[in-house]
């Protein structure tokens, strides 16, 4: 749907709702965290819970695409739809809307002082901030690198096709056509760059640049967050997450194919590297880089950075700690454990916003890399480690999905924070 129907929809509904201020502030506070990056199942949890601190009877239904709404009781219901692009995460915003939800549960601000800040946080958008936003994706490319078991050659081929990938960010926040095509050109991009890398400087691993240096547009958050919402029985927004999810694989399996049949699939030198375990330090190197650049590119606050830094350190090393023990099949579903239980404590005595902690662990966590590495193989001609890889990436998944629903066993704080379980 186009820009201009979409705020011709929201304008009806705002038009519908004259006047009311309490229907008006639910679904705006909706809107916004939609908006944001929260999961569908937790989204209508939200407005549920505000519905009723508001004394509002309501029922609503969210999808990835659209919000729902039916306010009042029985033939006096009144339906609002709210037709909405995909939310993107962003830490800044939900650590505001957050706070405001919490005020609004205590009743400490009214409807109409709530409705103008959820306003001004809703049009807190993602600046493209040139150099910050090259930097991010280099160092998130590169700590990515190095944590697939990378060595110099692949780690420099990632920073350059991270610096690449950023470039085209730039120029996708001013270019609507390439913001379409972002997934395709991104990884079109890193195919020549790693290409030409292997050719003229030094041979590689072609699929460990690759996949590191396009690890942001990779769904394996979304995948997570898809599976959430099927185990919560979600089955309408479950099945359209996995539908983006098969079309973001797909649209970055076609920028692979496109740089193959332009460099040719002879010019994919391919050097197998042997993984090693990391030392602590290059491994601690590591996930700092990628923690600075999950805090740069998902605008954390500047008081929230060293919670997204210790989130990072605490997935990877429960991660290890478990990947170490004789059931490390497991590792997977004891990091999501692990990282979910400090959620839910950061949140009740630290008031930390549950996002901002439950984010850049699952970041580190999900298994994005191994689901588009498994649709290179497919490309290469090789299926057999393809559907390997693809098994993995989706036991990855249900692991990730179970570890987090075991540790909202433990009682979760009064008026419950956005952004538990995963994020769109």
């Amino acid at each position: 749907m186009e820009p201009a129907q979409i705020a011709a929809s929201e304008a009806a509904a705002a038009q519908a709702m004259a006047g009311d201020a309490e229907a008006n502030l639910v679904m705006a506070l909706g809107r916004a965290f939609h908006q944001a990056g929260v999961p569908t199942d937790q989204l209508e949890a939200i407005m549920l819970a505000t519905a009723a601190a508001l004394g509002l009877e309501l029922q609503v239904t969210a999808l990835p695409t659209s919000i729902t709404a039916a306010l009042g009781h029985g033939v006096a219901q009144r339906v609002v739809l709210l037709r909405l692009e995909p939310g993107e995460i962003d830490l800044q915003r939900l650590a505001l809307l957050n706070i405001v939800y919490d005020r609004i549960l205590r009743r400490e601000i009214s409807c109409e002082i709530a409705l103008a800040e959820i306003e001004r946080i809703a049009s807190l958008r993602h600046a493209a901030r040139p150099l910050p936003t090259v930097v991010g994706y280099c160092a998130l490319a590169v700590g990515v690198s190095m944590i697939l078991g990378g060595h110099n050659a692949e780690n420099t081929a990632a920073s350059l096709i991270g610096v690449a990938t950023g470039c085209l960010a730039v120029f996708a926040r001013r270019m609507p056509a390439i913001a379409r095509l972002f997934e395709v050109l991104a990884a079109f991009l890193a195919t020549i760059v790693v290409t030409l890398y292997s050719r003229f400087v030094h041979p590689l691993d072609v699929y460990v640049p690759i996949v590191a240096g396009v690890v942001q547009q990779l769904p394996g958050l979304q995948l997570t967050a898809a599976l959430r919402e099927l185990a919560f029985r979600n089955l309408v927004a479950g099945t359209a997450r996995l539908g983006a999810v098969l079309m973001t694989l797909l649209s970055l399996g076609c920028g692979f194919g496109l740089g193959i049949a332009l460099v040719g699939s002879d010019q994919m030198h391919i050097t197998r590297i042997v993984y090693a375990p990391l030392p602590w330090w290059e491994l601690s190197l590591a996930v700092l880089a990628v923690a600075a650049g999950i805090a740069v590119l998902e605008r954390a606050r500047l008081v929230d950075v060293p919670w997204v830094f210790g989130s990072c350190g605490v997935a990877e090393l429960a991660y290890r700690v478990f990947a170490a023990l004789p059931g490390h099949q497991v590792a997977t579903f004891g990091g999501a454990l692990v990282v979910g239980l400090v959620t839910t404590l950061g949140a009740r005595y630290a008031r930390i916003p549950q996002a901002v902690l439950l984010v850049p662990g699952l970041l580190i966590l999900v298994p994005g890399a191994l689901s588009y590495e498994s649709l290179l193989f497919v490309i290469g001609n090789n299926a057999e480690d393809a559907a390997s890889l693809a098994v993995g990436a989706i036991l990855a998944a249900v692991q990730i999905v179970a570890g987090l629903l075991l540790s909202q066993l433990l009682p979760a704080p009064a008026g419950e924070r956005a952004g538990r379980g995963g994020a769109s």
